[in-house]
């Protein structure tokens, strides 16, 4: 029988490379809100002081292109359905968001959404996320599980601590999640509620990352640990 070549298209090959030479990882002046769920401070710490990160692979990076292609598409989508109201931008075409602890914490909120039939009065922030198989079977299996205002937090702590502080600078106290998968060929979603203590626990930790000028504990002493295994700056923590 013949064995089936495992080596890619070279045209493909090359493309990937392409990908790769073009990303940019500058170092922000602040501490993102997608970056204060991570269970490991010390982690955040390190990539809010600019230490040396891997350039992203060509997958990693082709996943955040479907993953804002998406969130335009799923937004095209909602707005088809009656009686919903859907704002991306302000009027001045900037993105919705928060400044926070002297400009030194920021984050980005995908929109606000009224008019959901199981809510309708009520405006939530809206969140949309792409999902690959993997991480969309674990979705609906949690949201069976826990119950769809639950389902965020067991699903992913750094979107629940999002959805969180989006809620708590907005004033709001609703949260829409949209789950799309694969490029959205299936849908699905979780509503959460503001929790004001968690919001507070969030800022706070964001509070000490920023004001430290030594590293926080790390959050396992062995490199191998599943969490530290696959950091960035494993070399750096435990070297």
């Amino acid at each position: 029988m013949t064995k089936i070549p495992t080596q890619l298209d070279p045209t493909i090959e090359a493309m990937y490379k392409a990908i790769e030479a073009k990303q940019s990882r500058e170092k922000r002046d602040y501490l993102g809100a997608s970056l204060i769920g991570n269970p490991c401070p010390r982690q955040i710490w390190y990539q809010y002081n600019g230490f040396p990160q891997k350039p992203f692979k060509a997958e990693t990076l082709m996943n955040f292109d479907d993953g804002h292609r998406t969130e335009d598409l799923t937004a095209e989508r909602l707005r088809m359905v009656d009686g919903i109201e859907l704002r991306t931008h302000m009027d001045d075409g900037s993105q919705f968001g928060f400044t926070a602890l002297d400009g030194k914490f920021k984050g980005h909120a995908d929109g606000f959404i009224r008019g959901l039939k199981q809510s309708p009065k009520a405006w939530h922030v809206w969140e949309a996320k792409c999902s690959g198989e993997k991480k969309w079977k674990e979705f609906k299996s949690l949201k069976a599980k826990h119950g769809e205002k639950n389902t965020l937090k067991h699903w992913n702590e750094n979107y629940y601590a999002q959805a969180q502080l989006y809620m708590h600078y907005s004033q709001m106290d609703r949260h829409y999640l949209t789950v799309a998968y694969a490029g959205g060929r299936m849908y699905d979603s979780c509503r959460t509620e503001y929790n004001g203590a968690i919001a507070e626990r969030y800022i706070d930790r964001a509070d000490k990352i920023i004001k430290t000028n030594q590293p926080p504990e790390k959050i396992s002493d062995k490199a191998d640990f599943y969490i530290c295994r696959w950091c960035d700056f494993r070399e750096a923590c435990h070297g």
